[in-house]
């Protein structure tokens, strides 16, 4: 399995925005207050940027690249802050797997509480994410999620199968509203191509789906890997009798589960329950 990456710290990024900044700016004979007028913005501005106090926006970044002419260095750095800025609120960890399920041509999870995040509504996101979360980070990680989606939307998209518990369909996560969205979203996936879902039913009793949600990931030539989270904690397990039980477990839920019709025809009739 590759190596974690270290994780960047974004203040140290904004920091060395702002040197950046003095640099150019010191190296052209320019005031803040000249380069403010040039900008269209305040000298104070600029010098809390400067000092890193202030993260600097993106168009501040196409601005200073267009000004010192610095091919778009200033707004890699800026892309690299807000980079740092989304790992900073991901579980510890789970930044490298978002970067392994980007690579992955087959993804294959099984789900028991709540609908995975790579098929959810921005407002059923939102939901989820909400208890025990300050604004800020709360908007940081559903941006994160948002983003995180695209790798279903790409020309080449991996083969992704979702194993649901019919409980999840239940649980009004966020109320009648968000469900409804989030279920007709959900009926979408259901006749999709390389992305299919289906539902495990109550009336399914299989030792496979006692042991809790998971994640295996498939790469083409190299090993699958799988990944599991608990509370506060994730892991990326290569284990290869830990990988190979866990594709069985998949195999055997989705024996269990219901066909993709029947799978979409209870999903609508759940909608309906909720309008």
């Amino acid at each position: 399995m590759p190596r974690p990456q270290r994780e960047l710290d974004p203040d140290s990024l904004v920091g060395h925005f702002g040197a950046e900044l003095r640099t150019y700016r010191n190296k052209a004979d320019l005031s803040m207050a000249r380069l403010a007028t040039a900008l269209g913005c305040s000298a104070q501005w600029i010098g809390q940027v400067e000092l890193g106090e202030k993260p600097p926006s993106e168009e501040f970044a196409y601005d200073l690249d267009t000004y010192f002419k610095t091919c778009g260095n200033f707004h890699r750095l800026w892309e690299a802050i807000k980079r740092a800025g989304r790992c900073r609120v991901l579980l510890p960890g789970f930044p490298r797997y978002l970067e392994l399920e980007a690579e992955a041509v087959s993804i294959r999870r099984f789900s028991t509480q709540a609908i995975p995040g790579l098929l959810q509504t921005e407002p059923y996101a939102r939901a989820v994410m909400a208890l025990g979360r300050l604004q800020p980070a709360l908007d940081q990680r559903v941006a994160a999620r948002m983003e995180r989606q695209k790798v279903l939307l790409r020309e080449q998209p991996p083969n992704a199968l979702f194993v649901l518990e019919e409980a999840i369909l239940h649980r009004p996560i966020g109320g009648s509203q968000i469900m409804c969205e989030q279920l007709e979203t959900l009926a979408k996936f259901t006749e999709a191509g390389e992305t299919q879902v289906r539902i495990l039913p109550f009336a399914s009793v299989t030792e496979a789906a006692l042991d809790g949600a998971f994640t295996i990931l498939s790469f083409g030539n190299d090993p699958d890997l799988v990944y599991v989270e608990a509370p506060g904690i994730t892991q990326l397990i290569d284990d290869k009798d830990t990988v190979a039980e866990c594709g069985v477990r998949f195999d055997l839920l989705m024996g269990e589960a219901l066909p993709r019709a029947e799978s979409t025809e209870l999903i609508f009739k759940l909608l309906e329950e909720h309008r």
